[in-house]
């Protein structure tokens, strides 16, 4: 069957994606915006809440940085990066559409609509099947993804380094409808208006703890040894022991990927005067829960600890390690209302990014929090969002 892209009420989508958003309008002017991770919302903020955003600029940068690097104008593939602009665009279209964040499928559609699609070979439709299947699994719920379906992306002539650059693709791209939903919400707007979305994956991991994991890559690593020089310096550059880490030595196979990746990272755990700040650190205890991450939930477990975090709350939040629920029971049932609040708005920026909105705002700021503190939580829970697909796709959690 030749893969296409048709019209459906006035909408766009390619044929291996699902018809039920067909009747988003294709605006060509979306792919021309000239700030392509934030697509120009910020601009309609009122000036205060623009400082706001202006004061994360090196967060920014480092964001539209990697949305170059993963989105190029123009792409040569390889024998080794297969990946071409169509299946990137057509990807980040999918992890688009699961978000619901309307203003980030029309930037893609549209940078998508001009591209010539794939041959129309029986190979090319087995590969777009598995492409679009692989990121719309991963943006939904990252659980869902096995170690036998990174075999099949092999078996349709994924590289190593095809695969790190499309898991980083799907999670960036789950990372910047995240953002857009905050900025969304300071408009005073949800961040779309879909009919009939559907309710998202719960999910099934168990096994939460403060113990200290391994994490073991799925795929080869480079070797530091035989590495290029970019990819040695890429490799000194972010963290002084990332030589001898799976992570970083597997990440590595995209150099420039893992360096923007890095950048955005550094720029929101270690924002302002507080590194170890207890709300980011919780933050990224209830996401990663949310997600199923064992690694990252232990990781920050211990780190809200060390910033004076309430050892109750990860004591709840890791004893009800059934499906996700354990979030949602305890942010109906603390007493204390600040975490309550900070709990609230992670599960609905988490599971259903279309949906956040004022109200969830309000809830941090009539908690107690402070603009920059609130900004602090979400834009955590928007990292890990990215971070969380990246260790469970591409890596297994296992007790030392």
């Amino acid at each position: 069957m030749e893969q296409q892209r048709k019209a459906a009420h006035s909408g766009w989508y390619h044929e291996t994606q699902s018809s039920q958003y067909g009747h988003l309008p294709l605006d060509p002017h979306a792919a021309l915006v000239q700030d392509r991770f934030l697509l120009g919302l910020d601009n309609q903020l009122d000036p205060t809440l623009r400082q706001l955003l202006n004061e994360r600029q090196k967060l920014l940068r480092a964001s539209r940085a990697c949305y170059e690097v993963l989105f190029p104008d123009n792409l040569s593939v390889s024998r080794t990066e297969t990946l071409s602009l169509y299946d990137r665009l057509s990807s980040a279209l999918t992890v688009a559409q699961v978000t619901g964040v309307q203003s980030l499928c029309s930037h893609y559609a549209a940078r998508l609509a001009p591209l010539s699609s794939p041959d129309a070979s029986r190979e090319s439709n087995i590969r777009q099947t598995h492409i679009t299947q692989f990121a719309r699994l991963l943006a939904t719920q990252p659980t869902l993804i096995t170690p036998s379906m990174l075999d099949q992306l092999s078996h349709v002539g994924f590289s190593t380094r095809d695969i790190v650059t499309f898991t980083q693709l799907i999670g960036f791209v789950s990372y910047q409808a995240r953002v857009l939903a905050v900025v969304n919400g300071l408009r005073g707007r949800a961040a779309a208006v879909l009919p009939g979305f559907p309710a998202p994956e719960g999910c099934e991991q168990k096994g939460f703890s403060l113990a200290m994991l391994q994490w073991k890559s799925r795929l080869p690593e480079v070797a530091p040894e035989t590495a290029s020089k970019h990819q040695q310096d890429v490799l000194d550059l972010i963290a002084p022991d990332a030589r001898s880490s799976s992570f970083y030595t597997l990440l590595v196979h995209d150099a420039d990927a893992l360096s923007e990746f890095s950048a955005v990272f550094n720029h929101v755990m270690q924002a302002g005067e507080r590194p170890k700040a207890a709300w980011r650190e919780l933050s990224a205890v209830a996401t990663s829960q949310l997600n199923g991450c064992l690694y990252c939930a232990g990781i920050h477990g211990r780190l809200y600890l060390e910033a004076n975090g309430n050892e109750a709350i990860i004591g709840s939040l890791f004893e009800e390690n059934h499906r996700d629920d354990a979030v949602d029971a305890l942010s109906k049932t603390l007493s204390d209302r600040k975490e309550a609040a900070l709990l609230d708005a992670v599960i609905t920026l988490t599971r259903t990014p279309e949906r956040f909105d004022a109200r969830q705002l309000h809830g941090l700021s009539d908690a107690g929090y402070s603009a920059t503190q609130s900004l602090d939580i979400l834009l955590t829970a928007a990292l890990f969002s990215w971070s969380n697909r990246l260790i469970q796709t591409l890596g297994d959690t296992l007790n030392r």
